[in-house]
């Protein structure tokens, strides 16, 4: 049933791109990793290759304004992309690692945030190198862990700081993954007969120099079959090029810590709204004067936020004289959204649709202010 408001409209681009975009967006987020790595900035740099597209948590602190945020701290930093203001202070910052050198140019995660403006802007003459541009598009941040025993740590402030551990004698538990059975780590830091990794919660780390067997067990690094048992490694904490490990002193079995989570759903920042297609198009002339406005969208709108959002006048039109009237129709199941002005245009005049800020999806992404002009006919 068509609403009626008074308001305002935005920007088209290409239907043919932006369609198979918007497309590619969906599938793309709909198979996005639910495991979080939790890691440092050197692992990210050093190992771009692996963590491209995954949902990563490191420590640092975020600097910067607006579109020239990063997150840093002794190992380098990260230009960041945030929905929401930065906080202030070292944060644990957790999101999706995107390696621009990866990705095609019409990959629709650039289309957020402007982020393939502004990879041209600061690559005018060529694309990056993989490796050579990291961006961390952050869904949420987190107070860092509160102060823990230096020599009994959680496996988690190992793994995530290991600049605080790095030469010290520690006492771990985690859980026995074999010789990275299940990819949890890019590779290996030794070439050690008996290496293998651990993990607890959302961090792992290589152990070597001790044989995974006791009076009571005798795991196998290189099958399956053994990885979940829960085992308390005691050694020293070394790091370098990106991986931490211990180098295990003695190794006995252990009962599960109470952080074991493994799985933890981070939500990408929602996708913004785009215009795929209007009609008449931007510039377009000789429109008729009982011309509908059609629009096709790039995800759903909140039917709601249209509400005093959309504004339509004539250029040139006096300062005080009201916006036209004009009801709307949105289709969920095509997501096309129809504008009709309550008179028919007015002949030999531009038309300005304005879209103000304020219009979302329903998934709370946004539409970026715009406006629509075109002229009508005779």
């Amino acid at each position: 049933m068509a609403a009626r408001y008074n308001g305002v409209v935005q920007r088209h681009t290409s239907l043919t791109a932006l369609l198979a975009v918007s497309f590619l967006y969906v599938a793309t987020v709909a198979a996005q990793p639910a495991v979080r790595r939790g890691t440092t900035i050197l692992a990210l740099r050093s190992y771009s290759g692996f963590y491209h597209q995954q949902v990563v948590s490191i420590v640092g602190e975020i600097t910067g304004q607006a579109d020239r945020l990063t997150i840093g701290n002794d190992e380098g930093s990260l230009r960041v992309l945030m929905q929401n203001a930065a906080p202030e202070g070292r944060v644990e910052a957790r999101g999706q690692l995107l390696d621009i050198g990866r990705m095609s140019q019409d990959d629709p995660r650039l289309i957020p945030f402007n982020l393939l403006d502004r990879v041209r802007s600061a690559y005018p003459d060529r694309w990056p190198r993989p490796g050579e541009e990291l961006v961390l598009v952050v869904s949420g941040t987190v107070p860092t862990p509160p102060a823990t025993d230096i020599t009994r740590p959680p496996l988690r402030s190992v793994a995530m700081e290991p600049e605080k551990f790095v030469g010290r004698r520690v006492t771990v538990i985690g859980q026995f993954r074999g010789r990275n059975l299940f990819g949890d780590l890019p590779e290996s830091p030794v070439n050690d007969k008996w290496t293998f990794v651990i993990r607890s919660a959302d961090t792992a780390v290589w152990v070597s120099g001790v044989q995974p067997k006791g009076k009571t067990f005798n795991l196998d690094a290189t099958k399956r079959l053994d990885a979940g048992r829960w085992v308390e490694i005691a050694g020293t904490v070394r790091s370098a090029k990106g991986l931490t490990w211990i180098e295990g002193a003695s190794i006995e079995l252990a009962k599960a810590p109470s952080e074991t989570a493994t799985t933890v759903d981070v939500a990408p920042p929602p996708a913004p709204v785009e215009v795929l297609f209007s009609a008449p198009t931007q510039g377009e002339t000789d429109v008729s004067p009982d011309t509908r406005i059609r629009m096709q969208l790039s995800r759903d709108v909140d039917v709601a936020s249209l509400k005093d959002h959309v504004r339509i006048s004539y250029t040139g039109a006096a300062a005080d004289q009201p916006p036209l009237a004009f009801a709307t129709n949105y289709t969920v199941a095509t997501r096309a959204l129809e504008i009709r002005p309550l008179q028919p245009w007015q002949r030999f005049s531009e038309v300005r649709v304005e879209f103000l800020e304020g219009i979302k999806g329903t998934d709370g992404g946004v539409l970026k202010p715009f406006t629509l002009a075109f002229t009508t006919g005779g």
